[in-house]
């Protein structure tokens, strides 16, 4: 006989031992008291489980009303720093674009230099401006709309073929508004009498 012959037998055995009756039942007693005792344990952490949530469960939503609560509170203190900072920096920025729109309006370029340099000056107004709308800043209309004493301050009356009667007709100055409606300067305007 060789040595795998002599092994085969003793293999035979051994798959007999295990797939006999008497040892799957053993085998099957074991996992039943096995999952039984899981079950007990289980059943035991549960029982802390649902006694814990009694005592801290009122306890703990509380705690979780009071975070979203805080989470919001400070969501809005945020939001309204946010948009202050915006005005504050809008109002500062504003006498800049009027020193701009003086010169523009004072100043007539002679020469291709003198254009050349209005040009440059008209690149950085213009992206002030795309700036300021970028952040939401936004002018307030105002000629050709009724007068509005929220966003218009009238510095004068005067009759105007062209424009009914409390119908702002020139514009003085520009003003500004933020994009919730928060006035930043009111508009400097004469209105139609």
């Amino acid at each position: 006989e060789t040595k795998e012959e002599a092994a085969a037998p003793a293999a035979s055995s051994t798959d007999d031992i295990l797939n006999s009756p008497a040892f799957l039942k053993r085998k099957i007693d074991v996992l039943k008291s096995d999952i039984a005792a899981v079950d007990a344990k289980i059943e035991a952490q549960n029982t802390v489980y649902e006694e814990n949530k009694a005592e801290w469960g009122p306890q703990i939503e509380d705690l979780r009303k009071e975070n979203a609560n805080i989470q919001e509170r400070l969501k809005k203190q945020a939001d309204a720093g946010s948009g202050t900072a915006i005005r504050e920096l809008a109002q500062k920025i504003l006498g800049v674009l009027d020193n701009y729109d003086r010169a523009f309006s004072s100043v007539t370029p002679s020469n291709d230099e003198e254009t050349a340099i209005e040009t440059t000056y008209k690149e950085a107004h213009a992206s002030i401006l795309s700036t300021l709308a970028d952040l939401g800043v936004k002018p307030v209309e105002t000629v050709g709309i009724e007068f509005d004493y929220e966003f218009h301050q009238a510095v004068m009356m005067r009759p105007d073929e062209d424009y009914e009667e409390g119908i702002v007709c020139e514009e003085l100055a520009k003003g500004y508004a933020a994009e919730d409606g928060t006035l930043i300067r009111a508009a400097m305007v004469v209105v139609a009498a």
